[in-house]
């Protein structure tokens, strides 16, 4: 079950961003790529993309049907994977992607707990920025992400799970220390890269603080984030889910800042008007009621 070889040519070319890599991703030549994609523009009237060095960018209308057409791909991929399954419809596989707090500190332990008891089901868990995981659900690469902090398009859907609070930490000599403005100027500021949902919140709750120039470190990693903050070269904004074991351990500590208040809801996020397979939905099933409303 696949649609038309010219709408299929221009999914490809839409999820790789160039006409060469689409060629390869669905095994033809690049001309007949571009003989597809041409066929489309003569068809609709206008042009679907704009090339240019570093690739290509969809126009409005290109946007319209890419939309439509990775859509109808979701779908017969889904009634495909859903037939093979079976009446059952217990095999099959689900993938999850989901940004750094959740990827890490929320999720392994449910994969895992979901892969005992469905265990001809191969799960897979992801993990992306927020911003990451959310282009992968509307490329219909992965049915299900789990992300915080980001408002997502109209094509997709989010369903808020549970509230998550971002607190500063610094390395224990901190510990006790009430902290204003001036105090955290002059400190280093740990991160994640661009494209955490995180980071671009504690940005935000910075500028409301005053503090607009600040040094910054970015790291791949919440882990490397919370190692280099307990060596005492700066401070960093994390979830409170990440922290357990290390403020147990006291190689981290809560820093008092006062005007300091930031929290996000952490959200499951599937593709609108498009059903999942019986295995995403059973992980979908196992979220809602592991992070009741």
């Amino acid at each position: 079950m696949d649609i038309e070889p010219r709408l299929r040519a221009f999914a490809a070319v839409v999820r790789a961003g160039s006409f060469s890599r689409a060629a390869r991703a669905i095994y033809v030549s690049q001309p007949a790529i571009s003989k597809h994609v041409a066929s489309l523009e003569r068809e609709v009237g206008r042009p679907l993309l704009v090339r240019d060095r570093k690739g290509v960018t969809l126009t409005p209308a290109g946007q319209v049907l890419a939309d439509y057409t990775l859509r109808a791909e979701a779908l017969l991929a889904n009634a495909r994977r859903t037939l093979a399954a079976g009446e059952d419809a217990q095999t099959g596989s689900v993938t999850v992607a989901a940004s750094g707090i959740p990827g890490t500190y929320l999720l392994p332990e449910l994969v895992g707990r979901f892969q005992n008891t469905h265990q001809a089901v191969e799960v897979a868990l992801r993990l992306e920025t927020s911003g990451g995981a959310l282009a992968l659900v509307r490329a219909h690469d992965v049915e299900l992400a789990v992300v915080g902090g980001f408002i997502v398009p109209p094509e997709l859907e989010a369903e808020p799970l549970v509230e998550d609070e971002a607190v500063l930490i610094g390395a224990p000599p901190l510990a006790g220390r009430r902290l204003g403005p001036k105090q955290l100027e002059g400190v280093t500021w740990i991160s994640r890269e661009e494209g955490s949902a995180t980071r671009a919140a504690v940005e935000a709750a910075r500028w409301q603080m005053g503090l607009h120039e600040v040094r910054r470190l970015e790291l791949p990693s919440w882990e490397a984030v919370k190692l280099v903050v307990a060596s005492g070269i700066g401070i960093a904004a994390i979830s409170r889910f990440a922290l357990d074991l290390e403020l147990d351990a006291g190689t981290l500590a809560i820093l008092d800042v006062p005007r300091w208040r930031l929290s996000r809801t952490i959200s499951l996020v599937t593709a609108r008007d498009v059903p999942l397979t019986p295995p995403a939905e059973r992980f979908a099933r196992l979220l809602r009621e592991t992070f009741p409303p």
